[in-house]
Protein backbone atom coordinates (compact mmCIF):
# COMPACT_ATOMS: atom_id res chain seq x y z
CA UNK A 1 0.00 0.00 0.00
CA UNK A 2 1.23 3.29 -1.03
CA UNK A 3 1.30 6.51 1.24
CA UNK A 4 -1.41 8.23 -1.41
CA UNK A 5 -3.71 5.88 -0.67
CA UNK A 6 -3.34 5.68 3.20
CA UNK A 7 -5.97 8.29 4.24
CA UNK A 8 -4.30 9.99 6.98
CA UNK A 9 -6.85 12.38 7.37
CA UNK A 10 -9.63 9.31 8.37
CA UNK A 11 -6.51 7.89 10.83
CA UNK A 12 -6.03 11.23 12.64
CA UNK A 13 -10.16 11.47 13.35
CA UNK A 14 -9.79 7.90 14.54
CA UNK A 15 -6.99 8.53 16.81
CA UNK A 16 -8.56 11.37 18.45
CA UNK A 17 -12.27 9.29 19.29
CA UNK A 18 -10.21 6.55 20.22
CA UNK A 19 -8.39 8.27 22.56
CA UNK A 20 -11.69 10.18 24.11
CA UNK A 21 -13.07 6.22 24.23
CA UNK A 22 -9.56 5.17 26.29
CA UNK A 23 -9.77 7.95 28.61
CA UNK A 24 -13.69 7.61 29.04
CA UNK A 25 -13.20 3.92 30.58
CA UNK A 26 -10.39 5.71 33.13
CA UNK A 27 -12.51 9.25 33.72
CA UNK A 28 -15.44 6.83 34.42
CA UNK A 29 -13.38 5.03 37.81
CA UNK A 30 -11.52 8.68 38.43
CA UNK A 31 -14.82 10.45 39.37
CA UNK A 32 -15.76 7.36 41.66
CA UNK A 33 -12.51 7.97 43.92
CA UNK A 34 -13.29 12.05 43.34
CA UNK A 35 -9.96 12.68 42.16
CA UNK A 36 -9.39 14.79 38.64
CA UNK A 37 -7.08 14.06 35.41
CA UNK A 38 -4.34 15.44 36.81
CA UNK A 39 -4.19 13.06 40.10
CA UNK A 40 -4.81 10.06 37.68
CA UNK A 41 -1.59 10.81 35.94
CA UNK A 42 0.61 11.24 38.87
CA UNK A 43 -0.73 7.32 40.11
CA UNK A 44 -0.38 6.20 36.30
CA UNK A 45 3.13 7.74 35.96
CA UNK A 46 4.59 6.83 39.41
CA UNK A 47 3.21 3.40 39.11
CA UNK A 48 4.84 2.75 36.08
CA UNK A 49 8.06 4.62 37.00
CA UNK A 50 8.41 4.33 40.74
CA UNK A 51 10.77 6.69 42.52
CA UNK A 52 10.21 9.89 39.89
CA UNK A 53 11.66 12.77 41.84
CA UNK A 54 9.13 15.60 41.64
CA UNK A 55 11.12 17.71 38.42
CA UNK A 56 11.43 14.23 36.49
CA UNK A 57 7.27 13.70 37.21
CA UNK A 58 7.29 17.85 35.84
CA UNK A 59 8.59 16.54 32.58
CA UNK A 60 6.56 13.57 32.69
CA UNK A 61 3.24 15.26 32.91
CA UNK A 62 4.05 18.77 30.92
CA UNK A 63 2.32 20.75 33.53
CA UNK A 64 3.77 23.71 35.71
CA UNK A 65 5.03 23.65 39.73
CA UNK A 66 1.49 25.05 40.55
CA UNK A 67 -0.52 22.96 38.07
CA UNK A 68 1.26 19.98 39.88
CA UNK A 69 1.38 21.12 43.41
CA UNK A 70 -2.70 20.76 45.04
CA UNK A 71 -3.27 17.10 43.60
CA UNK A 72 0.22 16.16 44.47
CA UNK A 73 -0.94 17.48 47.88
CA UNK A 74 -4.18 15.84 47.97
CA UNK A 75 -2.36 12.91 47.25
CA UNK A 76 -0.28 12.49 49.77
CA UNK A 77 -2.66 13.55 52.45
CA UNK A 78 -4.73 10.65 51.32
CA UNK A 79 -1.62 8.37 52.00
CA UNK A 80 -1.77 6.91 47.72
CA UNK A 81 1.64 8.17 47.53
CA UNK A 82 4.68 9.07 49.37
CA UNK A 83 8.38 11.15 49.20
CA UNK A 84 10.95 9.91 50.18
CA UNK A 85 14.51 11.98 50.57
CA UNK A 86 16.58 11.24 47.07
CA UNK A 87 19.69 9.56 48.28
CA UNK A 88 21.53 10.74 45.20
CA UNK A 89 20.54 14.44 45.76
CA UNK A 90 18.92 15.51 49.25
CA UNK A 91 17.72 18.82 47.55
CA UNK A 92 15.04 16.67 45.84
CA UNK A 93 12.32 14.02 46.75
CA UNK A 94 11.56 10.63 45.06
CA UNK A 95 8.28 9.78 44.65
CA UNK A 96 6.09 6.36 45.05
CA UNK A 97 2.90 4.69 44.86
CA UNK A 98 1.98 3.60 48.80
CA UNK A 99 0.18 -0.13 48.79
CA UNK A 100 -3.58 1.97 48.61
CA UNK A 101 -2.29 4.10 45.90
CA UNK A 102 -1.36 1.11 43.75
CA UNK A 103 -4.42 -0.14 44.48
CA UNK A 104 -6.18 2.61 43.58
CA UNK A 105 -4.08 2.63 39.86
CA UNK A 106 -4.46 -1.11 39.37
CA UNK A 107 -8.09 -0.75 39.55
CA UNK A 108 -8.42 2.28 37.07
CA UNK A 109 -5.62 0.51 34.75
CA UNK A 110 -7.56 -2.86 34.83
CA UNK A 111 -10.70 -1.87 32.65
CA UNK A 112 -8.47 0.17 30.47
CA UNK A 113 -5.79 -2.92 30.22
CA UNK A 114 -8.80 -5.41 29.36
CA UNK A 115 -10.37 -3.20 26.93
CA UNK A 116 -6.94 -3.12 25.06
CA UNK A 117 -6.78 -7.22 25.24
CA UNK A 118 -10.00 -7.12 24.02
CA UNK A 119 -9.34 -4.92 20.47
CA UNK A 120 -6.09 -6.74 20.18
CA UNK A 121 -7.65 -9.88 19.69
CA UNK A 122 -10.28 -8.72 17.77
CA UNK A 123 -7.64 -6.87 15.11
CA UNK A 124 -5.75 -10.02 14.76
CA UNK A 125 -2.86 -8.53 17.11
CA UNK A 126 -3.44 -10.49 20.09
CA UNK A 127 0.16 -9.26 21.53
CA UNK A 128 -0.37 -5.40 20.15
CA UNK A 129 3.00 -5.21 18.67
CA UNK A 130 2.14 -3.15 15.72
CA UNK A 131 0.30 -1.03 17.97
CA UNK A 132 3.15 -0.63 20.13
CA UNK A 133 5.29 -0.45 17.69
CA UNK A 134 3.64 2.94 16.20
CA UNK A 135 2.83 4.17 19.80
CA UNK A 136 6.65 3.88 20.55
CA UNK A 137 7.72 6.01 17.60
CA UNK A 138 5.43 8.67 18.77
CA UNK A 139 6.41 8.86 22.32
CA UNK A 140 10.16 8.49 21.20
CA UNK A 141 9.34 12.57 20.04
CA UNK A 142 9.07 13.28 23.67
CA UNK A 143 12.69 11.65 24.32
CA UNK A 144 13.32 7.96 25.43
CA UNK A 145 14.50 8.97 28.56
CA UNK A 146 11.20 7.91 30.55
CA UNK A 147 10.12 5.40 27.65
CA UNK A 148 13.21 2.95 29.24
CA UNK A 149 12.12 3.19 32.34
CA UNK A 150 8.43 2.43 31.88
CA UNK A 151 8.04 -0.92 34.15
Amino acid sequence: MDQESINFDKNLALFYFAYRAFSKTADDLVENYGISKVHRRILFFVARMPGLTVNELLTVLDISKQALNKPMQELLQKEWLVAKPNEADKRSKRIYLTAQGKNIDAQISEAQKEKMKTIFQQTGDPTGEAWTNVMTEYAKETGTDFIERIT
